[in-house]
């Protein structure tokens, strides 16, 4: 595909199944929830997490999944934009993507932001576009120790009116209305 070239119906149908792909990866990373992340990734997939990790995808979600359920802190990724260039049945997509989270360092919470693009290999397989491949690049990161004031006291967290973030399945991801 050319990058001027005008988009045919099955180039975006193509991009929004990609895009459902993304934002199901950041809903399941969030959550700590395995199956989700599996099910946005090839069972041979690979995944390039900067110097992390390198290796096949389903291990590095095992992985990634057992410490982020030990992490009592929320986390967050925000998916931006987003180019795909289709050739076929195989997509080279890139994502720019924000990550917040929570680590304690010596016992004080310290908040990190970090900005980067997720490079994915996309592949259509039995109809379904999955990551085939994904690479990491780290453009930038902030870190801060933890300074949350819920907007300087306008949202109270401990009022039961309030839906906080989770990880054990009583979050809006799994709740609904």
């Amino acid at each position: 595909m050319s990058l001027d070239a005008p988009n045919t119906t099955e180039d975006l149908l193509a991009k929004e199944d990609i895009r459902d792909v993304l934002a199901r990866y950041a809903r399941g990373i969030d959550r700590a929830d395995g199956e989700l992340l599996k099910s946005c990734y090839h069972a041979d997939a690979e995944e390039e997490h900067g110097s992390t990790y390198a290796g096949p995808a389903h291990p590095y979600i095992d992985g990634a999944v057992a410490r982020m359920k030990k992490n009592p802190h929320p986390m967050a990724h925000y998916i931006c934009n987003t180019h795909v260039e289709r050739d076929g049945d195989t997509a080279f997509v890139e994502t720019y993507v924000l990550t917040f989270a929570r680590f304690e360092k010596d016992g004080e919470p310290y908040d990190t932001l970090t900005g980067g693009r997720l490079f994915d290999k996309f592949e259509k397989r039995g109809g379904k576009w999955k990551i085939a491949h994904r690479k990491m690049t780290f453009d930038w990161n902030r870190d801060a120790p933890s300074a949350e004031g819920w907007c300087l006291g306008v949202f109270d967290p401990e009022d039961p009116k309030m839906n906080m973030w989770g990880r054990d399945g009583k979050d809006l991801t799994y709740t609904r209305f």
